[in-house]
């Protein structure tokens, strides 16, 4: 039995203290256990992708760097999103045809039973 007068205990995730280095500037974070690597990989990618950029353009200014960075991952995440929606699309699509012919499927089975009977 439950000591809590029979209300259901709520699961809460542990929040976790951490600092994330971006441009060497420490960024403290309050993040679920469950995301804290995801947290600290995108922390990577953006540190990688901001050397690519100072590597590749004469570009000083790391705000400008941050810029060119934010806009290249916004660009795929919004990339990312269309394809998932194309491919919800396509999957609502065909289900609706597994829908269609299983209902399909079942008028001809109750007919051929109703036949039958005659």
């Amino acid at each position: 039995m439950n000591p809590i007068g029979g209300a259901e205990r709520i699961k809460v995730l542990e929040k976790y203290s951490i600092k994330v280095n971006i441009l060497n500037r420490p960024y403290p974070l309050l993040v679920q256990a469950d995301e804290e690597e995801s947290v600290r990989n995108a922390a990577k990618l953006i540190n990688d992708r901001i050397k690519v950029y100072k590597e590749r353009f004469s570009v000083q200014d790391e705000m400008d760097l941050v810029i060119m960075c934010c806009l290249e991952l916004a660009t795929d995440n919004f990339s990312r999103s269309q394809l998932v929606q194309n491919d919800i699309q396509s999957a609502m699509a065909s289900l609706e045809k597994v829908d269609e012919s299983l209902n399909n499927a079942i008028l001809n089975v109750e007919e051929t039973a109703a036949g039958s009977r005659v």
